[in-house]
């Protein structure tokens, strides 16, 4: 479970999501996207800037993950919903 800064409880569904599922869920404008990257708050991921996202991140999630040598970059996603049943996408960036 996760508390957002409104109070909004979220729980996690499953696991780790696949790269079709992340890809569908970044397509949708009804699903709020968090990212979370270093130690700072997360960023709010407004629809016209989650096919960049995408395109950053789709690379990572592929089995195996296609990385240049000394890429360390890592990425984590996970879907959440509230009690409304409104969803949210998590996605975790790491080097």
């Amino acid at each position: 479970m996760w508390l957002d800064a409104a109070g909004t409880r979220w729980r996690r569904r499953g696991g780790l999501c696949t790269d079709k599922r992340v890809r569908r869920l970044l397509g949708s404008p009804e699903v709020r996207v968090l990212l979370f990257y270093g130690p700072h708050a997360p960023t709010e991921v407004e629809p016209a800037d989650r096919d960049a996202l995408w395109q950053r991140m789709s690379r990572y999630l592929e089995e195996p993950a296609v990385r240049d040598p000394g890429d360390f970059t890592d990425f984590d996603t996970g879907e959440f919903r509230d009690d409304q049943r409104r969803t949210l996408l998590v996605v975790e960036e790491s080097c």
